[in-house]
C-alpha cells in the first residue's frame, strides 16, 4: 500500500511554505519517524519527518513553495515502485460516516478528532447557527471549540488589565501546603506582595515538621489545614507543589471541600492583560505573562518566564517548567505537566493528563493522555586532549 506524504500544518496562520530541501534521496528506503525534508514556514523551521515506511518517491524538489496538504511525495512498498501523484484534489476531502453525508476537509477531521468531539455534536451546532454546508472545515471546528469549551473557560472572574489598588485593611493570612523546594519560590513572591502575608507552611513529611523555611515555620502534616482554618489561624491556602499534578489535584479538591479558602498567588513582576479570566489557587512566578483574553482555571503553576498568549484556555492542575510558550488560541485540559523551554503552535489542544517533555514543539493537537518527548539532540563525550571542537589550540600549549 503506498503511503502518500502530504504537506504539514506547521503553523495555522500559514498556508503555504517553503520545501527547502530533501534530507533523503529518492529511491530510498525510509523507516517511520525518520527526517524527511526541511520545511520553512514565515515563523519556524522544521523537519517533516515519516509517519510510516517504504521506498521514497519525490514529488517536488527542493526549493519550491509548497501548500499544507499538498502531497508532495509517496512510500512504495517496494523499490521498483514509482506510484503517481494523485490528482491536486484527491485526498483532501474526507467523508465521514459519522456524520451523514458531510464531507470534511483533512484539516478539520484531524483537529476534531484530536480534540476528542463528537462530530455529530458539530453538525448539529453548525447547523444551529446557520453555517452548515456540504463541506466542513478547519475553521467550523475552531468555533465549535470556542464555544463549546468546558465550563472553566465561562468563569466570571475578570481582569481588565489595570493596575490594582493599593490594598487597604490587613494583609490576607496564607497557609502554603508543600514546605519543599516550591515553597522556597512561593514564599520569595510572597515576599514582595503587600496585600498576603505567609504564616505557616503544611507538609506530610515529619522530618520538617518544627522546622521553618524562610523564616516561616512548618506546622505539621497537612491534615491540620481544615482545623487550623476553623480555629481563625489563616485566611487562605495555596499549594507549593510544582511536579506531582495528581497530588496537587488531590489536595486542591479535598481542601476545598472542607471550606477551605484558596488564594491565587501572582509575582508583581508577571502581567496580565486585558480581559484575562482567573480562577483560584494559581501560583504566576516572575516574568510570566498571560496575554488577552486568556482563560486560566484553577490550582495552576506557572514557573518563571511561562508566556500563555491571546484567547488560550487553561485548564486546572497543570504546571509549567520555565520558559513555555504557547502561540494564539491554544486550548490545555485539566492536571497537564510540562517540562521546560517548549513551544505551542497556534490553535492546538492538549488534552487532560497529559505530559510534554522539556525541550518540545508542539505542531499538532495532543489526545488526552499522551506523553510527548523530543529526541536527543546532542552528544555527550568525555573532554580529552584534542577532542574539544571548541579548542583551537590543537591540544597543545
Amino acid at each position: 500500500m503506498t503511503l502518500f506524504i502530504r504537506a504539514p500544518q506547521i503553523n495555522v496562520n500559514d498556508d503555504q511554505m517553503v520545501l527547502v530541501e530533501w534530507l533523503k534521496q529518492a529511491g530510498a528506503r525510509i523507516q517511520r519517524g525518520e527526517a524527511l525534508a526541511v520545511i520553512e514556514t514565515t515563523k519556524s523551521t522544521g523537519e517533516l519527518q515519516a509517519e510510516g515506511e517504504g521506498y521514497l518517491t519525490i514529488y517536488v524538489e527542493g526549493g519550491n513553495p509548497i501548500r499544507v496538504g499538498e502531497i508532495i511525495a509517496a512510500l512504495a512498498n517496494l523499490p521498483q515502485d514509482k506510484p503517481e501523484k494523485p490528482p491536486a484534489e484527491a485526498g483532501d476531502l474526507m467523508p465521514s460516516s459519522r456524520s451523514g453525508n458531510r464531507k470534511w476537509t483533512k484539516k478539520a477531521l484531524v483537529l476534531a478528532e484530536s480534540s476528542r468531539l463528537n462530530l455529530t455534536d458539530v453538525d448539529s451546532y453548525l447547523a444551529a447557527m446557520g453555517l452548515a454546508t456540504e463541506l466542513v472545515r478547519e475553521s467550523d471546528v475552531v468555533a465549535y471549540l470556542e464555544q463549546n469549551w468546558p465550563a472553566y473557560l465561562k468563569m466570571e472572574t475578570e481582569n481588565e488589565g489595570v493596575e490594582a489598588a493599593p490594598p487597604t485593611g490587613p494583609p490576607a493570612r496564607l497557609v502554603i501546603i508543600g514546605a519543599g523546594v516550591a515553597a522556597a519560590q512561593v514564599l520569595d513572591v510572597l515576599s514582595r506582595i503587600q496585600s498576603q502575608r505567609p504564616v505557616g507552611l503544611l507538609d506530610d513529611n515529619p522530618a520538617l515538621h518544627g522546622k521553618s523555611l524562610s523564616g516561616i515555620p512548618v506546622l505539621g502534616s497537612i491534615e491540620r489545614a481544615e482545623p487550623l482554618f476553623k480555629e481563625g489561624f489563616f485566611d487562605q491556602a495555596v499549594i507549593s507543589i510544582g511536579t506531582q499534578v495528581e497530588l496537587r489535584a488531590r489536595l486542591f479538591e479535598r481542601l476545598q471541600k472542607t471550606g477551605i479558602l484558596f488564594a491565587n498567588v501572582i509575582d508583581p513582576g508577571a502581567r496580565l492583560l486585558s480581559h484575562v479570566k482567573l480562577g483560584t489557587g494559581n501560583i504566576i512566578m516572575p516574568f510570566c505573562q498571560v496575554a488577552a483574553s486568556t482563560t486560566v482555571g484553577d490550582n495552576n503553576f506557572l514557573s518563571a518566564y511561562v508566556s500563555l498568549e491571546h484567547h488560550n484556555g487553561l485548564g486546572s492542575h497543570c504546571t509549567f517548567g520555565p520558559a513555555v510558550f504557547t502561540s494564539g488560541q491554544v486550548k490545555i485540559g485539566n492536571r497537564v505537566k510540562f517540562g521546560a523551554g517548549i513551544f505551542v503552535e497556534p490553535s492546538l489542544t492538549i488534552g487532560d493528563d497529559s505530559r510534554i517533555a522539556s525541550g518540545v514543539t508542539l505542531t499538532r493537537s495532543v489526545p488526552a493522555g499522551s506523553l510527548v518527548k523530543s529526541r536527543e539532540n546532542f552528544v555527550v563525550r568525555s573532554r580529552e586532549t584534542g577532542n574539544d571542537p571548541t579548542d583551537s589550540s590543537g591540544g597543545s600549549e
